[in-house]
């Protein structure tokens, strides 16, 4: 009779390592991350600051979800005394598939909606400073095809495009991120993003559960 235990035992564990392995990949999909961004144009000098908080969870061994929340703030300096602060909201929600082509490599697609809420523009004179919140929400679509490479047990390194319509504004976005884990959980990452003629970089956190 004992040897029922001990066997349920051994299938309860065959069955769980055989679902880790189903959903193992060397590339993290499983993720909290927070990013801080700085955006610049190469004509003019009003920079654009992005505080970013990313989940991403793998659902299935091909399939995953991203979810990203930004808040936005480009301040603009027309003299000493006059400036506009422009803020915004974005939430962003995707679902994508990977394709493993190599033991480290995976392609990934992935596509969802984009929205835009919350926006504030705010402009300081030497007359005094006024508010301005009155604007739609906006919503949207994006797209993304990338490459996930893992290098190592401590280095990842992804590269995307994305195509980005909200609003009266559509974007094609390169990036480029470097994920270097210190710890089991943790690791520091590094990005640089490109559209038009802006050009970014930034640094954040990841962990991983």
């Amino acid at each position: 009779m004992k040897l029922i235990p001990l066997c349920l035992t051994l299938a309860s564990l065959f069955s769980s390592a055989t679902f880790a392995n189903a959903f193992y990949t060397p590339v993290s999909y499983r993720y909290y991350q927070l990013n801080y961004t700085k955006v610049t144009a190469e004509d003019v000098d009003d920079p654009l600051s992005m505080y970013q908080l990313n989940i991403s969870n793998l659902l299935s061994p091909f399939l995953f979800s991203r979810t990203s929340l930004h808040y936005l703030s480009r301040e603009t300096e027309t003299d000493v005394s006059n400036a506009t602060t422009t803020t915004s909201m974005q939430a962003i929600l995707n679902m994508g598939t990977r394709l493993v082509l190599h033991p480290r490599v995976d392609l990934t697609i992935e596509s969802g909606a984009v929205y835009e809420f919350a926006k504030e523009v705010e402009v300081k004179s030497s007359a005094g400073t006024s508010t301005n919140d009155d604007y739609d929400n906006e919503v949207g679509f994006n797209a993304a095809v990338g490459l996930a490479m893992h290098f190592s047990h401590q280095l990842e390194f992804i590269i995307d495009a994305a195509y980005i319509d909200i609003g009266d504004h559509a974007d094609i976005e390169y990036s480029a991120e470097m994920v270097a884990h210190v710890l089991p959980n943790l690791a520091l990452t590094a990005n640089g993003i490109m559209y038009e003629e802006n050009i970014g970089f930034g640094f954040g956190l990841q962990f991983d559960f």
